[in-house]
């Protein structure tokens, strides 16, 4: 073969020397010509290129026999044998495609040059990437015609392996869903959804070869179903985007294999339903596989129950009104079975069954049926709460965004916030908080005015009561739902962890109750026409949380013998936070010495006017008895209410104490962080005047609204260790002089002595027994002469002293305190509302926070601070109607 290509060189060697000779004698004899010069070299030339096609897809099949190739993309060069008037050439050319895919659907060979002319085309030979020989053929058309200039396309035809492409779509084969339930054969059930990955085995028909495709990965989605004529029905399905290649011919799937995202096992189907189809060369297959579902499946059966305490609560005319859905959200059911998990208010577990509903803003009503039985894997059931319709924007004993593990190990510290969101301290003045918070401290009695509430929306200026501010509770009896009855099939839910009642018609408990061992938190909240007190939570041995509030229908012997019943219940040991608000209690149960895990309780707005010792084991870390009838804290034989060493928070505030209880003590190691007995009649301490008052370790102490005529000396005699003092709105005329001189005096950092009846401060209010007072009010007082003791305090931050009147309701101060600009460290100075004159003194622009507002008479040279005040760095106080001097701006 190689002499014959040799000898074609040659000829063509010769023909082109002999064409070069004549093209040359033509230019001599022509070179004047008419045609410009036109070049002929290539009139003698044309092109052809070979197009190598399967001929399993070409339209006209030879049936020559030859060796047959797997893949087309496996030729990388075409030997052609060419013969022209008795001579025979032999040319290699390599051949090219995008890619290997593209490949499948024809090789295209680079171009050969020829000289014009009709050629037949012997024999074509394929070699691969290594030039090692893999096919030999014949042509299914052999004659070619070169033209001059031109281009022509010939077509060779190769015996390959004709295959496809196909593309599985896995569906859900719902057929079994018949009135005898067909249980799967699977290594656990699984729903839909959970399939990440599917093993698909495919049997050829002809030649029964298998072929098994492993670990495809999928996609779910959630989509309209094109094969169901119903408005809207929603289907779901798995897509797998892989293009997966078979040899063409007919096929049947064997088995199917489906894996969950962990590429564990799911189930094995060696026997699904009938699925053909047929894979054409070239060509691409969409293909649905039916992975089959059970209507005996737990989560479907979750499902329909679903269904029936839907009809049963009057689903059909829901209409959600709450934060986390749309307005006017229902649950909807034209959907495929396996999707009616997927609900507002509903949450599911990973394998489907139902772990949660939230049903307290759909305006449910009727009676909830005894299809809750089957929800046996249900953790959570709100059938209304505490904080249906109330204004808190986001209550933290509830937190749904936060997931079930997170709130039981936080259960503790979010309640703890709650009650301190339904609860308002007692505030402190505006002045007070500003130095605190100059020195980034923060105590209780300012957490109104870091929720940016100012004085005025807080304390009533008149009188100096604080304001009742924030009523988040719902009303006693305000139904927002019609629940009349629970089926006692809820005792079959032995998963069950919180279990909410609220708001609704609802009149009694299911006994069955008590068989739910694993009821942890609990609510029984506003249930109007729930007269008797329901005993069955007496019965509830895991009971950790427990709100029975807002259910004045009970009488007080009702509310009694309930609490009297779950302190001696089986969970008495176990109950840690307790809410019993708005009841009719009068008296608290000696039993509750029996709660010695108690950390939270809430006994507030009651009638209690007796209450027995808790006893040493006893030591609540938040304790609230505001609003009731109390007159003292008896103590046991130990001299203990209770346990004091993990109190954070002790209020009785509204109450009718006359004197502050002798239950707390200075020698303790433990710091409580709280003590609120304001707005009661108290007008000493217990054992101050025998000597026998243990004293006190308290960060705030809130006293305001009280009946002291005088300062309580005792705290400063028994070496108490106090903060932050409220006193405001007392008739305190006098503080003894001593009582600033006690071992801890030192620790004072903030004094609220507003609304009394002071006229002068002792001598020992001194620098030396109060280093780090930052803050200081004494407003609406009776000051007639500007108290100057203050000022030698290094650390005073705020002083205040407004609005001072004598006993006939006059202005009576009107000493400016000259030199005041000299205190380095003062940045607040308010001295308003009194009868101040001319000021001849410097003002320090480092007393950023100056009120002198109502005094009328004032004369005020603005001049130091004006260019502070204009750059926003200076915040005055002040009247436009007042004498402001060398500063126009502040007067336009």
């Amino acid at each position: 073969m190689e002499n014959i290509q040799n000898r074609f060189l040659d000829m063509k060697l010769l023909k082109i020397f002999v064409a070069a000779i004549l093209a040359l004698a033509a230019a001599l004899t022509g070179g004047c010509s008419d045609d410009d010069g036109i070049d002929n070299r290539d009139l003698d030339y044309g092109y052809v290129q070979f197009k190598l096609y399967k001929e399993a897809s070409y339209d006209a099949v030879s049936r020559a026999q030859k060796p047959q190739l797997d893949y087309l993309y496996e030729a990388a060069k075409v030997q052609v044998s060419l013969g022209c008037n008795g001579t025979t050439v032999t040319q290699t050319l390599t051949l090219s495609a995008s890619d290997k895919e593209s490949a499948e659907f024809g090789l295209r060979s680079e171009k050969l040059r020829l000289l014009t002319g009709q050629y037949q085309i012997i024999t074509f030979s394929l070699y691969n990437a290594n030039d090692e020989l893999i096919y030999n053929g014949m042509p299914l058309d052999d004659r070619l015609v070169v033209e001059a200039g031109g281009l022509q396309v010939h077509d060779l035809t190769v015996d390959v392996e004709p295959r496809g492409k196909v593309r599985f779509t896995i569906r859900k084969d719902l057929s079994d869903f018949t009135e005898t339930p067909v249980i799967r054969a699977a290594n656990r059930q699984y729903t839909f959804d959970e399939i990440a990955f599917i093993s698909l085995t495919v049997k050829q028909g002809e030649t029964n070869e298998q072929t098994t495709f492993k670990m495809l990965p999928t996609k779910f989605s959630i989509h309209f179903d094109e094969d169901d004529d119903t408005f809207g029905y929603q289907t779901s399905s798995l897509e797998c985007d892989t293009l997966l290649s078979l040899k063409a011919g007919s096929y049947k799937m064997m088995r199917y294999e489906t894996y969950d995202k962990n590429k564990l096992l799911l189930e094995t189907n060696k026997r699904p339903k009938n699925l053909d189809f047929v894979i054409e060369d070239n060509k691409t297959t969409e293909t649905k596989v039916g992975v089959t579902l059970y209507e005996a499946d737990e989560y479907i059966r979750d499902y329909y129950a679903l269904y029936e305490i839907w009809k049963a609560l009057d689903g059909p005319n829901w209409y959600f009104s709450g934060e986390n859905y749309p307005e006017g959200t229902n649950w909807d059911f034209n959907k495929d079975p396996d999707l009616w998990g997927i609900q507002p208010g509903v949450e599911v577990h990973s394998n489907g069954r139902v772990a949660k509903i939230t049903l307290s803003d759909f305006g449910f009503r009727g009676h909830l049926p005894a299809a809750i039985g089957q929800l046996t894997q249900l953790i959570e059931l709100y059938l209304g709460s505490h904080k249906d319709a109330n204004l808190l924007e986001y209550d933290p004993s509830i937190a749904p965004d936060k997931s079930l593990s997170e709130r039981k190990r936080t259960r503790m510290e979010r309640n703890k916030e709650f009650l301190r969101l339904i609860h308002t301290p007692t505030q402190t003045s505006e002045p007070i908080a500003r130095a605190l918070k100059e020195h980034n401290l923060t105590i209780p009695g300012i957490s109104l005015y870091e929720e940016n509430y100012t004085e005025d929306e807080i304390i009533d200026r008149k009188t100096g009561l604080q304001k009742r501010i924030r009523p988040y509770d719902v009303v006693h009896g305000k139904l927002t739902n019609g629940l009349k009855s629970i089926d006692p099939a809820i005792g079959k839910l032995e998963n069950l962890e919180y279990l909410f009642v609220a708001n609704g018609e609802l009149e009694t408990l299911p006994d069955e109750l008590a068989n739910l061992k694993s009821l942890t938190d609990v609510e029984v909240y506003n249930c109007p026409k729930m007269t008797q007190f329901p005993m069955v939570l007496a019965k509830l041995p895991e009971m950790i949380s427990l709100n029975i509030s807002n259910n004045s229908q009970w009488s007080a012997e009702e509310v009694y013998k309930g609490l009297n019943a779950i302190a001696n219940g089986p969970a008495k040991e176990k109950l840690q936070i307790l809410y019993v608000r708005d009841n009719n209690l009068r008296e608290v149960p000696e039993s509750f010495r029996n709660l010695k895990k108690i950390g939270l309780l809430d006994l507030a707005q009651n009638q209690i006017g007796t209450i027995h010792p808790f006893g040493k084991e006893v030591a609540p870390a938040q304790l609230y008895l505001d609003n009731n009838k109390l007159t003292s804290l008896p103590a046991d034989g130990n001299g203990l209410f209770c346990t004091m060493d993990d109190v954070e928070t002790f209020s009785a505030t509204y109450n009718k104490f006359t004197k502050f209880p002798n239950i707390f003590s200075a020698k303790s190691k433990f710091t409580i962080k709280s003590v609120d007995f304001s707005y009661n009649e108290i007008d000493g301490f217990e054992g101050e005047e025998d000597g026998t008052f243990k004293g006190l370790n308290i960060e705030q102490l809130s006293l305001a609204a009280n009946k002291f005529t005088k300062f309580p000396k005792c705290l400063g005699t028994t070496g108490s260790l106090v903060a932050y003092i409220i006193l405001r709105g007392n008739m305190i005329d006098e503080i003894p002089e001593g009582s600033f001189s006690g071992k801890y005096s030192t620790s004072m950092t903030s004094l609220d002595l507003t609304y009394n009846k002071l006229s002068k401060l002792p001598k020992d209010f001194t620098a030396e027994q109060l280093p780090y007072l930052y803050g200081l009010d004494v407003s609406y007082n009776a000051f007639d002469k500007f108290p100057w003791s203050p000022l030698n305090c290094a650390g005073l931050t705020v002083y205040a002293i407004r609005g001072q009147r004598d006993a006939q309701g006059n202005r009576c101060l009107r000493e400016w305190p000259t030199g005041l600009y000299q205190h380095t460290g003062l940045r607040g100075f308010y001295i308003g509302s009194n009868d101040l004159r001319k000021i001849d003194d410097t003002i320090s622009h480092l007393i950023y926070h100056l009120d002198i507002s109502d005094n009328p008479n004032i004369t005020f040279d603005a001049s130091a601070i004006c260019y502070y005040w204009q750059q926003g760095a200076y915040n005055l106080i002040y009247d436009k109607t007042q004498n402001i001097l060398n500063c126009d701006k502040m007067l336009e």
